[in-house]
C-alpha cells in the first residue's frame, strides 16, 4: 500500500519538476516601448500553461518600474548587458543586437523556447520544446526568423558564439543574420512533426517548424486576409503597424487579435492608472488654450490685415493647416492607448486645431472676427468625418479593399473639411477680379466686424 502511495506521488511531481527544472519561455526586453507587448505575452503565455516558467532578460535601459510591473505578473527577470551588434557604425537601431545568443548560457533550463515581444499565442505552443536541438522556422527564403526559435542550452555553443561574434557574417546585422550564419544547415534538416515521436527525432537533432509556430502576418496581408495555415503563433513582424499602436485600427484586422488579448489583461490584471483619463484631461486642456489663443488674438488684432486673399492662397492655407493640426494631433496622442481612446482623441484634438487655425488665419488675413458657433461647426464637420471613416473602413472585409478605400476617404475627408471650414469662414466662392484677387466679405449671421 506504502509502495502504491509513492508511486502515485511520484507520477503526480514528474510533470511539475520537469517543467519547472527543465523548460522555460525566455524574451528579451531591451526597450521600454515594448512593456505593453511583454505583459501581454506574459499574461497568454500564463493562460495557455501555467506550469512552464516564463523568464525576460531585461538589459540596462529598461527602467525599475517596467521591472516591477513585470514581477508582478510572475515574470522570472534575468538581468543582463546588452551585447552590440559589430556593424553598430551602419545599424545604431536598437533592434541591431546579439544579445540573444546569451540564451544558451541558460543552464538551468535545459531546452528554451525563445519567443519575440511581438508575437501572440494562440493556444499551447508547449510541444516545441521536444522538437530538437535548435528549431526554427523558414520564411519566404533560405533564411530563418529568429522570432521564435527553439533551443538546448549549452554552455560551450554560446563560447563559441561569442567568439564567432566578430568574424562571422550577419546579412541584417543583427542576431538573426548571425544565427543563420552559424546554424546554416538548419536548412537542411527535417521538418519537426510533433505526432510523430521517432527516434529520428531525437532531443539532440535540428528540425524546421512549420509556418504555423511563426506565422508572418505579412503573408496574411500578401494574402489578401486569408490565412496559408491554421496559427499557433501570430508574429506581428510589419514596424510600423505593430499591435499596441492606436493608428493601425482598424486597418490591420489581424491586431485585434492582439487587442483581445491585451483587454483581456487588464481585465483580470489590477491596472495602476487609466490612460483614457490622461487622454480625456489633455483634450480639455488643449481645447481651452486654443480657445484661449483664438480669444487673445481676436481682441488683439492685427496692423496686417489684407482685404483681398486670392482664392489659391486660401486653398493652400486651409490645406497647410489641415496638415499640421493632422501631424500634431498624431503627435499628442499617446501611441501605445487602447484604439477606441485613442482615437477619440486624436479627432477631438484635429478638430479643434484645424478649426481654431482657420479662425486665426481668417482673422490675421481679412481682420473677420469668427464666432465660436463658426468654430463649432467646423469642429463638428470633421469630427463626424472621421467617425464614418472610422466606421466605414472597419467594415470591409477585404485587406486590399479595405487600404484602397481608406486611401480615398483620407483625402476625401481632406478636401471635405477645408472647403467646409473655407465655405464657414467665408473664404469660398468670393467674387473674381482680372488680378486673379478674391475679396473677402462676411456673408453669414455667424461673423462680426
Amino acid at each position: 500500500m506504502k509502495a502504491t502511495i509513492f508511486v502515485v506521488v511520484f507520477l503526480l511531481l514528474i510533470p511539475q519538476l520537469y517543467a519547472y527544472q527543465k523548460y522555460a519561455y525566455v524574451s528579451v526586453l531591451s526597450s521600454n516601448d515594448f512593456l505593453i507587448p511583454a505583459k501581454v505575452l506574459a499574461y497568454r503565455l500564463k493562460k495557455l500553461n501555467s506550469a512552464i516558467p516564463y523568464v525576460i532578460i531585461v538589459t540596462q535601459d529598461i527602467l525599475k518600474q517596467s521591472v516591477d510591473e513585470l514581477r508582478e505578473q510572475g515574470v522570472i527577470i534575468h538581468e543582463d548587458t546588452k551585447i552590440d551588434t559589430p556593424y553598430l557604425k551602419t545599424h545604431k537601431a536598437r533592434k541591431y543586437q546579439y544579445t540573444k545568443i546569451r540564451l544558451w548560457k541558460m543552464t538551468e533550463f535545459d531546452v528554451i523556447v525563445h519567443l519575440d515581444l511581438d508575437v501572440l499565442p494562440t493556444r499551447d505552443i508547449s510541444e516545441l520544446f521536444e522538437c530538437g536541438s535548435f528549431c526554427a522556422v523558414f520564411r519566404h527564403s533560405d533564411m530563418f526568423n529568429s522570432g521564435v526559435f527553439v533551443l538546448k542550452t549549452n554552455k560551450t555553443t554560446f563560447n563559441e558564439m561569442q567568439e564567432k561574434v566578430v568574424s562571422t557574417v550577419s546579412y541584417d546585422g543583427g542576431d538573426q543574420g548571425f544565427l543563420n550564419s552559424f546554424f546554416n544547415d538548419l536548412k537542411y534538416s527535417p521538418m519537426y512533426d510533433s505526432t510523430r515521436k521517432s527516434s529520428d527525432c531525437a532531443i539532440y537533432s535540428m528540425r524546421r517548424l512549420s509556418a504555423k509556430f511563426n506565422y508572418d502576418i505579412g503573408m496574411y496581408y500578401l494574402n489578401n486576409g486569408r490565412f496559408l495555415v491554421d496559427p499557433n503563433i501570430i508574429h506581428y513582424t510589419m514596424g510600423p503597424t505593430k499591435p499596441w499602436f492606436w493608428w493601425t485600427y482598424p486597418l490591420f484586422d489581424l491586431n485585434w487579435i492582439w487587442l483581445d488579448a491585451r483587454q483581456e489583461m487588464e481585465r483580470n490584471l489590477r491596472t495602476e492608472f487609466d490612460v483614457s483619463l490622461l487622454l480625456a484631461a489633455t483634450n480639455a486642456l488643449v481645447i481651452v488654450f486654443l480657445v484661449a489663443v483664438y480669444m487673445i488674438i481676436d481682441r488683439i488684432g492685427t496692423r496686417h490685415v489684407s482685404k483681398y486673399v486670392s482664392n489659391t492662397e486660401t486653398h493652400l492655407a486651409f490645406h497647410g493647416l489641415y496638415s499640421l493640426s493632422l501631424y500634431f494631433s498624431w503627435k499628442l496622442a499617446y501611441e501605445t492607448a487602447s484604439p477606441i481612446p485613442a482615437w477619440i482623441y486624436f479627432t477631438s484634438n484635429m478638430a479643434w486645431i484645424n478649426a481654431i487655425n482657420g479662425a486665426i488665419y481668417t482673422r490675421l488675413r481679412t481682420s473677420i472676427s469668427i464666432k465660436l458657433k463658426s468654430i463649432l461647426k467646423c469642429v463638428v464637420f470633421l469630427s463626424l468625418c472621421q467617425a464614418l471613416f472610422w466606421i466605414f473602413v472597419s467594415q470591409i472585409s477585404t485587406f486590399s479593399t479595405r487600404v484602397i478605400v481608406a486611401f480615398f476617404l483620407f483625402f476625401t475627408q481632406q478636401f471635405l473639411v477645408v472647403n467646409f471650414s473655407r465655405y464657414v469662414f467665408t473664404l469660398w466662392n468670393l467674387n473674381c477680379s482680372k488680378n486673379y484677387r478674391y475679396q473677402c466679405l462676411p456673408n453669414n449671421n455667424d461673423l462680426t466686424e
